[in-house]
């Protein structure tokens, strides 16, 4: 009898070392995981970016122009190329300046014989299609390097500046330019110099445009202060008296 005790007294202690351990154990595990839990991390949203994605960005390659350039070879004759300057002859810059554009844009050389036979054609398609020889604002002059020659890379460019200008040259593109002619102050011009007035830009330099002025044998390469040829930028408005009120225009060959 005395051994049953015993041994159930074994059982029942054995049973409730067994249930304070798992206890206890239970215990321990809640307090390790307490202790490795990450912290809390605190989420900072992030500031929204000032930044028009929709402006678009210009690289220095494209508001840099070069401090000079020339577009090279191109070719000159003046607007009275054999010294004849009859009434045909003193009105032609806007044939001239033409006529100078389309030899440099094909690759050829210009005699003084060969322009004077371009103006004289150049003039009979003007008599032929707007019924005579005229003064031509800078969207005429498109029109006729299209209607005689056949161009079509060209554009109209209005209320235009200096830097304009010298954008369309650093890219080998000619220009041709409406000015009121005795604003340029050209001493070389008969006096007192024509009222209107085309030239074709070929360079610059500094603060100086480079020019073929057909109004003058001593055109070639000729220069202007960049201020008086802003000034002086004028297309054909129809009125002489006042050639100044002319928009600022030019016209751009590609």
């Amino acid at each position: 009898m005395k051994k049953k005790w015993y041994l159930l007294i074994l059982i029942v202690s054995f049973c409730l070392t067994l249930t304070v351990g798992y206890f206890f154990g239970q215990k321990q595990n809640i307090k390790i995981q307490n202790s490795t839990s990450p912290s809390p991390t605190l989420v900072f949203s992030p500031t929204p970016s000032t930044t028009n994605k929709s402006s678009p960005t210009t690289s220095a390659s494209e508001t840099t122009l070069p401090d000079s350039f020339l577009i090279a070879n191109f070719p000159f004759q003046s607007q009275a190329p054999l010294a004849n300057w009859d009434e045909l002859h003193d009105e032609a810059c806007e044939e001239a300046s033409l006529i100078l554009v389309n030899y440099f844009l094909n690759n050829q050389s210009l005699s003084a014989e060969t322009m004077n036979e371009e103006i004289l054609k150049m003039v009979d398609w003007e008599i032929k299609n707007w019924g005579g020889h005229k003064d031509l604002t800078i969207a005429e002059t498109a029109q006729m390097a299209e209607g005689f020659y056949g161009l079509k890379n060209y554009q109209i460019k209005k209320n235009i500046t200096i830097s304009d200008i010298k954008k369309e040259i650093s890219q080998n593109h000619p220009v041709i330019v409406p000015t009121a002619g005795r604003l340029l102050g050209n001493p070389y011009f008969r006096s007192p110099g024509p009222v209107y007035h085309m030239v074709v830009v070929i360079g610059y330099d500094e603060n100086t445009i480079i020019v073929q002025d057909v109004g003058t044998r001593r055109g070639d390469h000729y220069r202007y202060s960049e201020q008086v040829f802003l000034n002086a930028i004028h297309d054909w408005n129809g009125d002489p008296d006042n050639i100044q009120t002319g928009p600022k225009n030019m016209l751009v060959f590609e």
